[in-house]
């Protein structure tokens, strides 16, 4: 009796299942009624709505001819595998077309917001023909030089875009002089480098606006000094920061580098420079294995240690020294090896390779070593004086205390 019930049960879903798939629209039967609607007529709600059915109905009968493909192959029936295919390039085709979608586009231009917004945004996730570009022309050209570059983006209408600023562009400036804006016209700036926009419902083509002069940037302390013609005076930035060393003002694009403010001569028609700092951040100093309040006298100590490049610059040639004016502190090891860092990149004494996160000490290879005599009496304070320098003689060092048990 109980095997019958479960049997009546699955018949009863089995039918229902089958019901509602001849009640759900076919995608031929859907597509089919697209096709004859009056797109400039239909009220764009009904459209959206019909549009979405036949979206779910070639879903669905896609994952069907998917299975029926699988199923097919594994029976190794050829006539199968081939309807199979046959419905899935059919069911492919069951798109909107390029003359609907621009019927289509201009009834939601006509829309006030939040409307069309949401309507383009709807036709730009529907239809495969609707896909409105941003072009950026970079190009520029003068009696000497000639220089064609455009670059094109496609993202949904009503996304933001960040514009390109001088940074981002190695064009030579003594040729061009300096990016001042993106315009809708070639003559006339509508938006600022670097400033973010709302991507348009239509294609549409920005240009890069040149100007000559020369311009200085310094990131580290937010100046920004333009100079539009006339005599340059060149900026000799500053820093509160003492781990800063300024290292000259840097043109990318000409590869043009000032240190000696008095010998610069504008060339051609300006350029872009950017300051150069130097600097690096001694972080954590690890004693390994002890705690840095209690060291153990006549026994050999290990110390490792965290740094970054926190500046603009690559830092080559580094080396660490450890001291102290201790006389209870004998050095054992008091020198290593560090070798290049890049710009915003952190290390340790001993990382197998630098990263843009902060790194943790471990492990005793390439520490330094020191011994604390057992003459020191408990509690004695020890200074100690972490230093590292590159190979253009700059330096930097972080002072630091242990204690003796």
């Amino acid at each position: 009796m109980k095997r019958t019930r479960i049997l009546l049960m699955i018949s009863l879903l089995v039918l229902v299942g089958m019901a509602f798939l001849a009640a759900s629209p076919t995608a031929e039967k859907q597509y089919a009624a697209l096709q004859t609607s009056d797109i400039t007529a239909t009220s764009l709600e009904d459209l959206r709505k019909s549009i979405d059915t036949l979206k779910r109905a070639v879903v669905r009968e896609q994952d069907e001819a998917y299975k029926n493909l699988t199923q097919a192959r594994a029976k190794g029936d050829r006539d199968a595998y081939r309807e199979a295919w046959e419905n899935l390039d059919r069911l492919a085709s069951y798109q909107m077309t390029s003359a609907q979608t621009d019927a289509l586009l201009q009834r939601i231009l006509a829309l006030d917001e939040p409307e069309r917004s949401e309507y383009a945004a709807w036709l730009y996730q529907t239809s495969p023909h609707y896909k409105p570009s941003l072009t950026l022309d970079f190009s520029a050209k003068d009696e000497t030089y000639s220089y064609r570059y455009r670059q094109q983006i496609r993202r949904e209408p009503g996304s933001e875009i960040t514009l390109p600023d001088s940074s981002q562009i190695r064009l030579n400036s003594a040729r061009l002089g300096v990016l001042v804006g993106w315009g809708l016209t070639p003559d006339e700036v509508t938006y600022q480098p670097g400033e973010t926009i709302t991507m348009s419902y239509t294609d549409q083509t920005l240009y890069a606006i040149y100007q000559s002069g020369v311009r200085f940037v310094d990131e580290m302390n937010k100046t920004d000094i333009f100079f539009e013609e006339g005599k340059v005076e060149v900026p000799t930035p500053t820093s509160g920061d003492a781990s800063a060393i300024f290292a000259g003002w840097y043109d990318r694009t000409t590869g043009k580098l000032i240190t000696d403010p008095s010998t610069y001569t504008v060339e051609g028609k300006g350029a872009l420079f950017e300051a150069l700092w130097k600097q690096l951040a001694i972080e954590d100093v690890t004693v390994l294995y002890y705690d840095r309040t209690k060291l153990p006298t006549n026994t050999q100590i290990g110390i490792g240690f965290s740094y970054t490049n926190t500046g603009n610059v690559n830092l080559t040639g580094l080396k660490a020294t450890l001291s102290s004016e201790s006389e209870y502190v004998r050095m054992l090891k008091g020198e290593l090896q560090l070798g290049r860092l890049s710009a915003g990149l952190s290390s340790t004494n001993n990382s197998r390779f630098a990263t843009k996160s902060k790194q943790a000490v471990r492990g005793e290879a390439n520490t330094f070593r020191f011994i604390v005599s057992d003459s020191a009496p408990a509690g004695t304070v020890l200074p100690f004086t972490l230093t590292i320098t590159n190979d253009r003689g700059d330096s930097w060092t972080h002072a630091f205390e242990l204690t003796v048990r």
